[in-house]
């Protein structure tokens, strides 16, 4: 058992699908599938089951992955400790990132970052999460996406920018605008496209709760790319950043409602675990670039 197979292991635990974890690990799947067999051999146990449609773990699972991170995050520290020997700062950050972060925000942080710190690499993931945070149990060692207001109390967060949200809609002529443009909108009928977790999910349904709105909900999506598209299509209203609006190629094809639903703004910064940031340099190294 070793270190490598540990986080081949975590990866699997996390996206439960052997296709999607060897591409993310780099790895064939015929050999993601040995290395868990031998896995399985060494524990004794059947650690996931799987068919042909899909992948979840066993009892004996869900207790080794937390076996699993405790010793990816032990050897994580122990890491760091070693590299603080070496005069130069050297080894490697895992980021995981949103789209929106990782297309607006990183490129200048992170080119700071290289520019002053060459010899360390950066491992970047990015990918569409409501709750990006989860990643740090997964052994990321920063998350860069949408923060809530209030940190956890193992977490330590810097704030880069706040967005405002905003209510759109399709432009075309369709039945979603037909309901929009009557001079009381009748939210009850307007198909919704929401968020399916998250702050402004839970801002929306207080919004419904209050005005006594039995909602319409058409669909859930995580990602605001995806939002966009289905409001463009002419599917319903949704709910997005400013900014990934303005960003869009579908701006066009969509108008801003100016009486949707009081949203607040969303918080865009950086997150790790705070023994992380206390025992890594690599991390500390990072953190002073954010500025």
């Amino acid at each position: 058992m070793d270190i490598e197979s540990l986080r081949l292991f975590s990866s699997l635990a996390r996206e439960l699908h052997f296709g999607r974890a060897s591409t993310e690990c780099q790895v064939s799947p015929s050999k993601f599938t040995r290395v868990i067999q031998r896995l399985e051999e060494q524990v004794g146990h059947q650690l996931f089951e799987r068919d042909n449609r899909s992948v979840r773990l066993t009892p004996a699972g869900e207790i080794f992955i937390q076996f699993a991170r405790e010793t990816l995050l032990r050897w994580e520290d122990l890491s760091d400790q070693l590299h603080e020997e070496t005069q130069t700062l050297c080894g490697h950050i895992s980021i995981f990132a949103t789209v929106t972060a990782s297309l607006n925000f990183l490129p200048h942080i992170l080119g700071q970052f290289r520019k002053k710190y060459p010899a360390i690499h950066l491992q970047l993931e990015t990918g569409y999460t409501l709750d990006a945070r989860k990643y740090l149990d997964e052994g990321f060692d920063v998350v860069v996406a949408a923060l809530p207001s209030e940190e956890s109390s193992d977490q330590e967060q810097r704030i880069i920018r706040s967005i405002r949200m905003i209510t759109i809609a399709p432009k075309a002529e369709c039945e979603v605008s037909r309901i929009l443009d009557e001079p009381q909108i009748d939210w009850q009928s307007v198909p919704l496209i929401l968020p399916t977790s998250g702050g402004t999910r839970t801002a929306i349904e207080n919004w419904l709760h209050r005005e006594n709105i039995n909602p319409n909900i058409y669909s859930e999506v995580d990602g605001n790319e995806a939002a966009i598209s289905l409001i463009a299509l002419g599917c319903g209203v949704g709910f997005v950043p400013q900014l990934v609006f303005e960003r869009s190629p579908l701006q066009p094809e969509v108008s801003i409602v100016r009486n949707g639903p009081p949203l607040e703004d969303i918080h865009i910064g950086f997150c790790t675990r705070k023994r992380k940031l206390k025992n890594s340099q690599l991390v500390q190294a990072l953190w002073s670039t954010i500025g």
